[in-house]
């Protein structure tokens, strides 16, 4: 096992961003939950571990107190400075709100090598108390908030490291460096090689399958797979008809025709119309595309010849909990690789474009599981998806033409079913561009300034080409509460 630094979840958005961010100073690092056991972690072999905690005042309380007594180099961030803290013998007093940028001196250590102050935005915080055995590391005014261990290489900080801060970068660079021995081997072309070798050897002289989406994760699996196995793969593309506009066949084209990968394209739309018929609830609508997709999936393989299947799971997938298993009927016992189960979306990007995929492959907008069934507040009815389908095609024709689709995060129509006393099937038309912020740590939609005349020419295309639209609006929400919408 190469050199590994272990990142202890207590907050899923700071995990994520650590992680990214050693990965990123080529420094290989593993997502582990934070209630993980001691043991457990150690028999990971990590050189070090942080712990990602959130910045909201509360102590994790799932924190293994074993962990301090590995002698292993440990970074404690955010809440979990405050845990670590009084593991040490120290105290952690009453949370304080700060919610706001402030001046943070840093003392001398190993891993504040060069930087002895900091603006650092702190959110909420527990004055720190500290035992004989740890010395301040870090305070603003006269409140300690990072200490470190006399005798044991445990550092903490009541911050969590925020996007674009070379201070922070600086402090995880150099705990990962200078005090765990940590050599930066990480990079695309490394993983590419390691997890060709992990599906070569699970495959054997077998053969494998994969389900592939129309989505980038999927894809990029594919792609791993087919380098590693090349024709001992066996691809199902499920046409469930709700993807967007033209999806479909631009993706047989590209994956079956430019590439080369061995694919069967299911054609499932008559399948997924009648599973969501007569559904508008976003929950049950989400349960039956996933349950239909699966019953496909499970016809279409019946009888094949396979030992491995190939799942395109990612991080984030896992972090939310959103790694399904396949079914037992297309397990039958078989071993499941799973490429990219370490890897987040951007990452998954540059995997991508390292193996020389095209680039609106690798950098399209990221797009739901469920297609545009979610995307329709009602029933998706295959007349609804057709009129969303073509809206959707109209604002990204524009938005493209016009210049702007580098500069937005994303950009998408959607629906409401909204009867009128003269046309009960009416619906109203929603037009959505965003361009995404990270600050605190957090995501979130900013919505796009898009020029009137476009707007104007995206209204009249609508209202001339899709029947049944009652009106068309732009949502300008910020951190709208379509998150469904904006997120997935």
């Amino acid at each position: 096992m190469r050199d590994m630094i272990a990142v202890m979840n207590f907050d899923e958005r700071y995990a994520s961003a650590i992680a990214i961010k050693l990965r990123a100073e080529k420094i290989y690092c593993r997502i582990v939950a934070g209630d993980t056991p001691a043991e457990e972690v150690f028999a990971l072999n990590p050189l070090g571990i942080v712990l990602a905690g959130a910045v909201s005042g509360d102590i994790p309380a799932l924190l293994d107190g074993n962990l301090l007594r590995g002698g292993m180099p440990i970074l404690a961030l955010g809440d979990a400075a405050a845990a670590v803290c009084e593991l040490l013998a120290g105290s952690a007093q009453e949370p304080v709100v700060v919610q706001d940028v402030e001046t943070v001196r840093l003392l001398p250590s190993r891993i504040t090598e060069g930087i002895s102050q900091s603006e650092r935005m702190l959110c909420v915080v527990r004055p720190l108390t500290l035992s004989d055995d740890m010395d301040v590391l870090a305070q603003y005014n006269e409140t300690v908030i990072g200490f470190m261990h006399r005798t044991l290489p445990i550092f903490g900080f009541q911050f969590q490291i925020e996007s674009n801060d070379m201070d922070g970068i600086g402090i995880l660079t150099q705990f990962a460096t200078t005090v765990c021995g940590c050599f930066p081997w990480w990079n695309e072309g490394a993983f590419i090689s390691a997890a060709k070798s992990e599906i070569a050897e699970a495959v054997g002289e077998g053969t494998a399958i994969c389900a592939m989406t129309g989505g980038l994760d999927s894809g990029v699996s594919a792609v791993l797979a087919h380098r590693a196995i090349g024709d001992r793969l066996h691809c199902l593309f499920v046409d469930s008809g709700l993807l967007r506009q033209g999806e479909a066949d631009r993706f047989m084209e590209y994956y079956s025709a430019t590439l080369g990968l061995r694919i069967t394209r299911i054609n499932a739309v008559e399948r997924f119309a009648t599973a969501l018929a007569g559904l508008s609830d976003t929950d049950d609508k989400r349960v039956a595309i996933s349950m239909t997709m699966q019953a496909v999936l499970d016809e279409a393989s019946a009888g094949m010849d396979y030992n491995v299947i190939i799942r395109g799971t990612s991080a984030n997938d896992i972090l939310r909990r959103q790694d399904t298993v396949a079914s037992p009927s297309l397990l039958q016992g078989k071993r499941m690789v799973q490429p990219l189960r370490e890897l987040f979306k951007e990452e998954i990007r540059h995997v991508g474009e390292a193996l020389g995929m095209l680039p609106e492959v690798y950098s399209a907008q990221p797009f739901p599981g469920s297609g545009l069934a979610l995307r329709i507040i009602g029933e998706a009815t295959p007349e609804r998806l057709a009129m969303l389908r073509e809206a959707d095609a109209i604002l990204r024709e524009e938005i493209r033409q016009a210049g702007l689709h580098k500069r937005l995060w994303k950009y998408f129509a959607f629906m409401y079913h909204f009867p009128q006393d003269n046309d009960p099937e009416a619906v109203v038309i929603g037009l959505r561009a965003v361009s995404a912020s990270s600050a605190s740590g957090g995501m979130r939609a900013l919505p796009a300034r898009l020029p009137y005349d476009l707007l104007e020419r995206c209204v009249e295309r609508i209202m001339t080409g899709c029947p049944y639209v009652f009106k068309v609006f732009q949502d300008i929400t910020p951190g709208s509460i379509l998150s469904d919408l904006d997120w997935q």
